[in-house]
């Protein structure tokens, strides 16, 4: 079984997608979506990929990404409930820094992203300690 990262954080995205002019951005996205995706299947939960988020975003001006970005918020919270896990982030936390955004140039979305990535870390730490738990009673039955 795969093991899930933990150690996403703001500061080496924004750092890296700066350096790489943005290709780390989908890069990212793209591990992080098949990661909550994999989490997230045991309820049922999937987003779709990160060329839907820019192609549908294009097509609709920008409104499929803030559904979207609340879309992953809600998925995280709600894996979260079911495991037991404290998150800080939910679909309404999402959106309503996506909204607040407009009137701050865009920095209430970094505090969208930090909860977003401190939620997946979490859910992944708890996601790997299952799996180990799991590979440990396979283990001792063989």
């Amino acid at each position: 079984m795969k093991k899930y990262r933990t150690d996403r954080n703001l500061i080496s995205f924004l750092l890296l997608s700066i350096i790489t002019f943005g290709i780390y951005d989908i890069w990212f996205l793209h591990c992080l979506v098949k990661d909550v995706n994999d989490i997230c299947a045991e309820y049922n939960r999937k987003s779709t990929g990160v060329l839907a988020l820019i192609l549908l975003g294009v097509i609709t001006f920008g409104l499929y990404g803030v559904f979207w970005w609340y879309r992953l918020g809600d998925m995280l919270a709600y894996t979260a409930r079911k495991r037991n896990v404290r998150v800080t982030v939910s679909g309404g936390t999402v959106l309503a820094c996506g909204i607040a955004s407009y009137f701050v140039c865009g920095l209430a979305n970094l505090i969208a992203l930090h909860s977003i990535f401190e939620a997946t870390n979490d859910l992944a730490v708890d996601f790997n300690a299952r799996i180990r738990t799991v590979k440990n009673i396979e283990e001792q039955r063989s």
